[in-house]
């Protein structure tokens, strides 16, 4: 009887002409019987794995090890659908199981379990996560672990395997997971993903017998769709079912960051998810997005903006476009003064010399405002000379 036994390699490359080892990988022939008295041996390999697990590329050969037996096992399947006469055997998956337990032992099997789906076909996936644990389950660890790139690499697997309810809900539990910790362009993946995928799921409700139970139904409403193009699907302004609970959240967390004040935030939200900050600010003008006092107002966000670095610069005028296309003159003020953009402050308050007044009052009667006053008298120099070319 041929068995099998976990073996042991120790593989070396070269790093800039150093010679460095690689890592101690485990392999398993292909095809082989497994019996039951192989525990010794498990152990044995989970040793010398824990001996090679400090060293570079350890997750790469756990990842080697565990493709290579999940290969075998698809091979073995499919020369067995071809050979309808071959013996079945009960233990005929324990060798994937087996390898599983063993990389279960190491942080790395989450991510090592994931990576190796992404290279296999979807079709065998099932095999694979009934050997390395159900697909929510590791979702789930990865979810409460804050592991939050590796947790969105299971939603498709999820999705697959549970079904696209399922990976709806377990992608906004991400979603917000993610916003929370400002890892906006992980968001903005997720977003895409949840607009695409509830879009398809409620094309396939609408088909379907709707008097049907359906798991988590609960944010997934039963209204009729009309199927857009593909670039209209990713605009937030799509109020379908699939659209209004990633809305929601988007639009809780952007009144969030406004209520905070947290613009170099804002910015960073809005461009890695795409939000629709125009949309927002305009329903927000005397809500999150007000303005209640011009002093208090500059001060606060000259502080949060630091304006003496240049990435702050860059998101102060990213978010003054933004202000000037829906017209918000408070804001307008506050981020056209700190930025020192005496032109955008020149067309407001020729139009509006109250405001103009008020303004240059506000400034002259703080000293936390000094710095400011070259521009103030910049500013009036430039509204007399307008001033004179209209009296002429």
């Amino acid at each position: 009887m041929l068995l099998s036994v976990f073996g042991f390699v120790s593989c070396i490359c070269h790093i800039n002409n150093s010679v460095h080892s690689y890592v101690s990988i485990f392999f398993l022939s292909n095809s082989v019987f497994v019996c039951v008295g192989q525990r010794d041996k498990r152990e044995e390999a989970l040793r010398l794995a824990q001996l090679s697990a400090e060293k570079p590329h350890f997750s790469h050969c756990l990842e080697w090890l565990l493709f290579t037996v999940f290969d075998t096992e698809i091979t073995r399947q499919n020369t067995n659908k071809h050979h309808v006469s071959a013996p079945k055997y009960a233990n005929n998956s324990s060798l994937l199981e087996k390898t599983c337990d063993l990389i279960r032992s190491f942080p790395e099997y989450f991510d090592v379990v994931v990576s190796v789906a992404r290279k296999t076909d979807g079709r065998h996936w099932a095999d694979l996560f009934s050997a390395a644990g159900r697909s929510t389950e590791l979702f789930e660890e990865c979810l409460q672990r804050r592991w939050y790139r590796t947790a969105a690499c299971y939603i498709l697997v999820i999705a697959k395997l549970e079904g696209p309810a399922v990976s709806q809900y377990c992608a906004l539990r991400l979603l917000q997971a993610t916003l929370d910790e400002s890892l906006y362009e992980l968001a903005g993946e997720l977003v895409r993903f949840l607009l695409r995928s509830g879009r398809e799921y409620e094309q396939a409700s609408t088909d379907s017998d709707r008097s049907s139970p359906r798991f988590l139904g609960y944010f997934l409403s039963r209204t009729s769709y009309r199927k857009q193009s593909l670039d209209k699907s990713n605009s937030l302004k799509e109020q379908s079912a699939h659209v209004a609970p990633v809305k929601n959240i988007l639009e809780n967390h952007a009144s969030y960051l406004m209520s905070g004040k947290e613009l170099s935030k804002l910015v960073a939200f809005v461009k890695g998810t795409q939000f629709d900050l125009v949309e927002y600010l305009q329903r927000e003008r005397y809500g999150c997005a007000r303005l209640e006092n011009f002093a208090s107002g500059l001060e606060l966000i000259g502080q949060k903006l630091q304006m003496g670095m240049l990435q702050s610069r860059l998101d102060a005028e990213f978010l003054l476009a933004h202000m000037c296309s829906v017209k918000f003159k408070e804001w307008i003020v506050v981020l056209a003064t700190l930025l020192r953009r005496s032109e955008v402050l020149l067309d407001l308050f020729q139009h509006d010399m109250r405001l103009w007044k008020a303004y240059s009052i506000t400034l002259q009667s703080h000293l936390a405002f000094s710095e400011y006053h070259d521009l103030l008298e910049d500013l009036e120099e430039k509204l007399s000379s307008v001033a004179n070319l209209e009296e002429k």
